[in-house]
C-alpha cells in the first residue's frame, strides 16, 4: 500500500497517515494504471537486503490533466527493519520485520542524481523507529523541488550510469546488445541485483546520442504522442571543408546537439508497441505477453521471465555473469559482429580494462583520464552510429558504378552487417529516421565503418601477434627457472654423490665392516645362484630323458629291435617279396628298404589278390607278438587302414609270406 503521498495525488482523499497506531486503512488511492507500483518498490529478493534502489517507469494517467501526459520515472530506496526495535509499533506491523520505501517520481530519467539524497534520508527515516514520524519526507521533497531545475544538463543527466562497467561485464556483446535495441527486439536482462540491472539498461539506452531525453513514450506500448523535439535555433550547414566526425566535435552544446538532430539523432527505437521497464514484477507480465507489445527492455530478478514461452524472448542477458543467451536463433544471424565490429570493440576495451578496478558501487566515478572514460565511449558510439547513418546513405545514392570514372560502388554496408541493415530498414525506427534526417548534412560525413577495410583476415594476423605477445610473456621466466631448477638437481647430485663417496670411504675403512662384507662375499660364492640351479636341474632332467629316447645303434647300422615292445594297436604288417631285393644293395636283417621315389602308402588290400605278391602293400598281421625282425615305426609315419575288413582272408598269407622280410609295425 502507499501510506502517504507529497504533493498529494490528484483527488486523493487521504493526504497523511493518521499517528493513531490502530489505523490500518490505505492513506492514499492509486489509480488503476499504478496498481502495480507497491509490487515494483519490493522487488523479489529484497528480504535478503538490508538496502536496494529499484528503478521503474509509470504510465501517464489520463484522467490526470493537470499532469504530464507522458513517462514518469520513479526511483525507490527500500530498508527493513526489526519490528521489536520499533518505539512506536502500529497495528499494521504483524510480522518480525518491516519493509518500507521511500519513493521519488520524476519527469525526466534523472533519478542517478538523487540517488544519494534519497538514501541518506530513508535511513534518517528508519533511524527514528517510528514511522508515524513523516515530516521528514516532505523536506526530501522540497530539497529536491530547489536543486533539480531544468534544463538538465548532461552531467545530471548521465550520473548513476556507469558505461565502463557496462562495457566491463558485457565487452563485446554490449554492441550486440545495441543491435537488438535498435532493431526492435525482445530483450530481458536477468540478475539478482536490482538496481545493477537497472544501470545497465540505461547504459544501453545512453549509447544512443540524446535518447536518453526521449523517453517520453516508455512506460507503456500504447504510448505513441510524443514527437522528437529537437533544439530550436537556425539551421546549421555542415561545411565540407573538413569532411570527418571532428564536425561535431565543439564546445558549444547547443550547436553540437542541433547538429546531432540533423544527422537523425536520437533514433525512435521506443514508442507504439514498444515497452521499457528497468524492473518489471510478475504483475505486470500480461503486458509484455500483449499482443500490442512487439519490442521491449526490461529487466527483472524473478526466473519465471526466462522461462514462460509466452513472454517470446528474443535474448537474455545476464546481468550477474555478463552472458547474452540468444533465444531466437534467427535473431543471433542478425547482430552477429563482424570483423571491423570487432575491431571496433577492441578498440574500444582496451583503455576501460587497462584502467578499470574492482568497485561494489556502479555510480563511483573513476579518476581517469578522457580515454576510456564514460564520455569517450559515449564518443565513439556517437561516431559508429552517425557512420552508419552515412553509409547507408551513400548506399541509396550512389550508383553501382560511376558513370564517368567506371568504379564500382564501394560496399560500406557489409562492414556493419549487412542483414542487420536489412532487417533495420524493414522497422518503424527506420521509417522514422529516413523522414526527418537532413540528407545534405549527412553528406556531408565520411561513409564507412569507423575500421573500414578491417578484413577478417586482417582481425587473425591481430589476435595471432596478441597469442603470441601473451606466449612470449609467458614464457619470459622460463629461462630463470629452468636455470633455478638446474642449479638445485646440480646441487642435489652433488650432494648425493658426495654422501655415497663419503659412506663408501667409511666403510672401506672400518676393519669390521670389510670383515662382514668379505664373509658375505665367501658365504655368497658357496652357494649357487638360482638361475644356475634351474639350468643345472633342467640339464640333468634332459640328460635323463635323452637316454631313455634313444636305443644304442648296432655297430653293423641296423636300427635295434624291442623283444618286448608291444602295440595294441598292430593290424598291419609291410610284405616284401623275395624278388624286391636288389642283388647289389644286399639288405642285413632288420634293415627297411624301399624303391627311389616311391612312397609308402596305407590301402586296404583287394579282396581276391595276394598281397604277398604286392610290393609296399599293406596286410593284415594275424599275429600279435612282435618277431626280432619287427621294426618300430619312426613317429613321422603315419599309417591308418580299416582293420575290420578282410582280415581273415588274408591271414594264411600273411602267415607264409611275412616270414622272409622285416615287418613295420603301425
Amino acid at each position: 500500500m502507499v501510506e502517504y503521498a507529497h504533493p498529494p495525488f490528484p483527488n486523493s482523499t487521504h493526504t497523511r497517515r493518521t499517528t493513531d497506531s490502530t489505523d490500518t486503512k490505505m492513506a492514499v488511492d492509486l489509480p488503476d494504471e499504478w496498481s502495480f507500483m507497491p509490487f515494483m518498490c519490493l522487488p523479489d529478493g529484497a528480504h535478503a537486503t538490508e538496502e536496494e534502489f529499484i528503478y521503474f517507469h509509470l504510465p501517464p494517467v489520463p484522467a490526470w490533466q493537470n499532469y504530464p501526459q507522458s513517462t514518469l520515472f520513479g526511483l525507490a530506496c527500500f530498508r527493513q527493519i526489526d519490528a521489536k526495535d520499533l518505539i512506536n509499533k502500529t497495528a499494521d506491523v504483524t510480522r518480525t520485520k518491516v519493509q518500507k520505501a521511500v519513493v521519488v517520481l520524476a519527469t525526466q530519467p534523472i533519478l542517478g542524481s538523487i540517488r544519494s539524497k534519497l538514501g541518506l534520508v530513508t535511513q534518517a527515516f528508519f533511524a527514528q523507529r517510528d514511522f508515524t514520524k513523516i515530516e521528514i519526507l516532505d523536506t526530501l521533497y522540497e530539497s529536491l523541488d530547489l536543486s533539480v531545475r531544468m534544463p538538465f544538463t548532461d552531467a545530471t543527466l548521465y550520473m548513476g550510469i556507469s558505461l565502463r562497467e557496462l562495457l566491463f561485464k558485457f565487452r563485446h556483446k554490449t554492441l550486440q546488445l545495441l543491435k537488438l535495441l535498435i532493431l526492435g527486439k525482445r530483450v530481458l536482462f536477468f540478475g539478482q541485483k536490482v538496481e545493477r540491472l537497472s544501470g545497465y539498461q540505461y547504459g544501453l539506452i545512453s549509447l544512443v546520442p540524446e535518447l536518453l531525453r526521449h523517453l517520453e513514450d516508455v512506460g507503456s506500448p500504447a504510448l505513441d504522442n510524443r514527437e522528437i523535439r529537437r533544439p530550436a535555433g537556425r539551421k546549421i550547414s555542415l561545411t565540407s571543408s573538413a569532411r570527418s566526425m571532428e564536425l561535431l566535435r565543439q564546445h558549444n552544446t547547443e550547436s553540437h546537439k542541433y547538429k546531432l538532430g540533423q544527422l537523425g539523432h536520437p533514433l525512435r527505437v521506443f514508442g507504439f508497441g514498444a515497452f521499457f521497464q528497468p524492473y518489471v514484477p510478475l504483475q505486470q507480465i500480461d503486458v509484455i505477453m500483449s499482443p500490442v507489445t512487439k519490442s521491449f527492455l526490461v529487466g527483472t530478478s524473478n526466473a519465471i521471465f526466462t522461462h514462460h514461452k509466452a513472454c517470446a524472448i528474443d535474448a537474455v542477458a545476464y546481468a550477474d555473469n555478463g552472458n547474452l543467451e540468444f533465444t531466437n536463433p534467427q535473431v543471433t544471424q542478425l547482430v552477429n559482429l563482424t570483423a571491423a565490429d570487432r575491431k571496433f570493440m577492441d578498440e574500444l576495451l582496451k583503455p576501460v580494462l587497462a584502467t578499470w578496478s574492482a568497485e561494489d558501487d556502479m555510480t563511483f566515478s573513476q579518476q581517469i583520464d578522457f580515454e576510456g572514460s564514460d564520455e569517450d565511449i559515449r564518443a565513439r558510439f556517437e561516431t559508429y552510429l552517425t557512420q552508419l547513418f552515412a553509409s547507408i546513405q551513400y548506399d541509396i545514392q550512389e550508383p553501382a558504378v560511376n558513370p564517368e570514372t567506371g568504379a564500382r560502388k564501394v560496399d560500406y554496408v557489409s562492414e556493419y552487417g549487412a542483414q542487420f541493415v536489412k532487417a533495420w530498414e524493414g522497422t518503424r525506427s527506420y521509417s522514422i529516421w529516413r523522414e526527418g534526417v537532413d540528407q545534405d548534412a549527412l553528406s556531408m560525413i565520411n561513409p564507412g565503418h569507423p575500421f573500414h577495410g578491417y578484413s577478417t583476415l586482417g582481425e587473425m594476423s591481430t589476435n595471432l601477434s596478441a597469442r603470441l605477445t601473451e606466449l612470449g610473456k609467458t614464457m619470459a621466466p622460463l629461462p630463470t627457472t629452468f636455470g633455478r631448477a638446474f642449479s638445485t638437481a646440480s646441487s642435489t647430485v652433488t650432494s648425493t654423490v658426495a654422501a655415497s663417496v663419503t659412506d663408501a670411504v667409511t666403510i672401506i675403512s672400518d676393519p669390521a665392516q670389510q670383515q662382514k662384507i668379505q664373509g658375505r662375499q665367501q658365504y655368497q660364492a658357496g652357494q649357487p645362484s638360482s638361475a644356475s640351479s634351474l639350468f643345472s636341474n633342467v640339464s640333468a632332467w634332459y640328460s635323463s630323458k635323452r637316454k631313455e629316447w634313444t636305443a644304442p645303434q648296432p655297430a653293423d647300422g641296423s636300427i635295434p629291435i624291442s623283444a618286448n615292445e608291444t602295440d595294441a594297436d598292430d593290424g598291419y604288417r609291410l610284405i616284401e617279396s623275395p624278388g624286391s631285393q636288389q642283388a647289389d644293395s644286399p639288405r642285413s636283417p632288420g634293415q627297411l628298404q624301399q624303391p627311389a621315389g616311391s612312397v609308402a602308402s596305407a590301402a586296404t588290400p583287394t579282396p581276391g589278390k595276394t598281397a604277398a605278391t604286392t610290393e609296399g602293400m599293406w596286410r593284415p598281421s594275424t599275429s600279435t607278438t612282435p618277431r626280432q625282425s619287427d621294426v618300430v615305426a619312426p613317429p613321422s609315419v603315419l599309417v591308418s587302414a580299416d582293420t575290420s575288413a578282410n582280415t581273415d582272408a588274408h591271414a594264411g598269407a600273411g602267415a607264409g609270406a611275412g616270414d622272409s622280410g622285416p615287418v613295420l609295425r603301425a
